[in-house]
């Protein structure tokens, strides 16, 4: 039952400590979006740019200006996500209380934990070719069979992108793990990830169907909606990790 108890601990952690989960992730979503709006004005982009039914660039939107936007838009967005991962592994683990209405911005670590993040992303990418190989030479004629391995396969990717997560909060409190020790601390618990994982995808489900059943409320059910949307669930999401490293790496005590 560990990955049940990795769960309920995380979201245990959220709960118990809203008032940091408000000061880490309110202010630089303000930053990020006051940013966002003035590069969008500075650059002279309507919102019709945004509307997936138009066809092309509204007038007088270049696309070289379009580019610009979305390239400083997709650095904006990742900054202001790490930066209130960090901060909240820092929290959790360090007991770096946020203070004021920003919490501290270490640039450095927050490159670090880009860094572990992209290395991931490839090294799934390049364990998935294989699928992809196998893909190819079934074929048509057995694509039932390929659809079966590669949602099997790609279950096992996601477990091992799980057991390596932990060199994320690793980097964001400046005691850098390699990938081989994240392995060896996560041996014998692919079962209870396996578990947690579908204790998660369960959770965020039955809170999307509550709060579409909310959302017939004028304001409230718009107000909590965003508030466990943007804030409550990736925060549980971070949070999972935070766990995992404290668990495997830390050797602490679920309680």
């Amino acid at each position: 039952m560990l990955g049940w108890q990795i769960f309920v601990h995380s979201v245990r952690m959220v709960f118990g400590n809203l008032k940091q989960v408000l000061q880490i992730t309110v202010g630089p979503a303000l930053i990020a979006t006051v940013v966002i709006v003035g590069l969008v004005l500075a650059l002279g982009i309507p919102l019709e740019a945004f509307d997936e039914s138009v066809e092309g660039l509204p007038p007088g939107v270049s696309a070289g200006s379009f580019f610009i936007f979305v390239c400083v838009l997709l650095v904006v967005i990742f900054i202001t996500m790490f930066w209130i991962a960090v901060s909240w592994h820092r929290f959790i683990l360090l007991e770096e209380y946020p203070t004021g209405i920003l919490p501290t911005f270490r640039f450095d670590r927050i490159l670090a934990y880009f860094g572990r993040i992209l290395m991931l992303g490839i090294l799934m990418m390049i364990a998935y070719i294989p699928m992809v190989l196998v893909f190819a030479v079934l074929g048509e004629g057995l694509a039932g069979v390929s659809v079966i391995l590669m949602i099997i396969y790609t279950i096992f990717l996601v477990i091992c992108f799980y057991r390596l997560s932990i060199i994320l909060p690793a980097a964001a409190i400046g005691n850098p793990i390699s990938l081989s020790e994240a392995w060896n601390n996560t041996t014998g618990v692919g079962g209870s990830i396996l578990l947690l994982l579908v204790v998660a995808f369960l959770f965020q489900v039955l809170v999307q169907l509550v709060f579409t059943m909310l959302a017939i409320i004028p304001v409230l059910g718009v107000l909590l909606t965003v508030f466990f949307g943007t804030l409550v669930l990736p925060m549980i999401s971070v949070s999972i990790f935070t766990t995992m490293y404290g668990v495997f790496v830390e050797k602490r005590a679920l309680t």
